[in-house]
């Protein structure tokens, strides 16, 4: 609104469909991934089948080398959602470049779970950014403006939040979060059909409800034989919700957005590393209505039975 340039960065690809297709174009606005908006800066191409030095080493190298010969102009402010996933020496140097007065001293506004959604920190992120960023100014949200209450509570409780969620925006409307207990994997495709099933009794739309997991090709929506979910399922894209299709993803690509029904699914402690922060992310997309199909001795499980 003032004239400035900025840029407007998130980490998960599906939220960063979101974001540029929610927002108006506007040239003084660059809007997407860290990785796309590198990409684009340095013009390179991914490799075939790229692993992870390309993404943590190479690319921010090229990026910092770009910005180093100014050759892009820098930005009057940055916009970075997602910021405990970004948490590296390489991704703050080229941040550091990005913006007019560094990370030090530019115009900065950051949101970022450490708690919680941490996934891919080292539990050094937080350190390296105040390193970076001495006069940040931060400020802890205890106000829950997503969730339902009673899917906040079930929150606080499985994850161990501390001091947790305090205060609510929305009011409750006395439906409890359910969970499905399995003990044989091939069993969640019938648990899955059974939560659609009772979501559609509440009236909710198929393209309203939304399968995650925290496995990805081997997840319960990507290898199920019922029929009928087969045809009905569609992997999430990040901007579209087509009517008649449940969208499904993992977890972790999931970050960031929400959707009114979800059911989680492959909630199986032994294999899933990170449970609890797993968990909770999982957890609370959801605002309204939440389904859990757990393997029947975890032990998020037992306590599951309890409320």
């Amino acid at each position: 609104a003032t004239g400035s340039q900025g840029r407007l960065i998130c980490y998960n690809s599906l939220l960063g469909r979101r974001l540029a297709n929610d927002l108006p174009p506007d040239p003084r606005l660059t809007v997407g991934t860290f990785h796309s908006q590198m990409l684009s800066l340095t013009g390179a191409t991914v490799p075939h089948e790229a692993a992870s030095r390309f993404w943590e080493v190479e690319l921010p190298e090229r990026a910092i080398e770009v910005l180093l010969e100014e050759a892009v102009p820098q930005a009057d402010f940055l916009i970075i959602d997602e910021i405990q996933d970004l948490l590296s020496e390489p991704y703050l140097d080229v941040l550091d470049l990005l913006v007019k007065g560094g990370m030090s001293g530019g115009r900065l506004l950051m949101f970022g779970d450490f708690e919680r959604q941490a996934l891919f920190d080292d539990g050094q992120g937080r350190q390296l950014l105040e390193g970076r960023s001495p006069f940040l100014a931060s400020h802890r949200l205890t106000m829950n403006c997503r969730n339902l209450p009673r899917i906040c509570k079930v929150v606080n409780m499985f994850s161990g939040l501390t001091p947790g969620y305090q205060k609510y925006r929305r009011d409750d409307d006395g439906a409890n979060p359910a969970w499905l207990p399995y003990t044989r994997a091939e069993d969640q495709s019938s648990l899955l059909r059974k939560a659609v099933e009772r979501l559609r009794e509440e009236s909710f739309e198929l393209h309203e409800i939304v399968v995650l997991s925290p496995l990805g090709a081997g997840s319960v929506a990507n290898v199920t034989a019922d029929p009928w979910l087969k045809s009905v399922l569609e992997p999430a894209d990040g901007v579209r919700a087509r009517k008649g299709k449940i969208r499904y993803s993992s977890i972790h690509a999931y970050k960031g957005l929400e959707a009114p029904a979800v059911i989680v699914t492959d909630l199986d402690r032994a294999s899933v590393p990170n449970f609890v922060s797993v968990l909770y992310v999982g957890l609370t997309r959801a605002t309204d209505r939440l389904y859990g199909v757990i393997e029947a001795g975890t032990g998020a499980a037992g306590l599951a039975g309890k409320l």
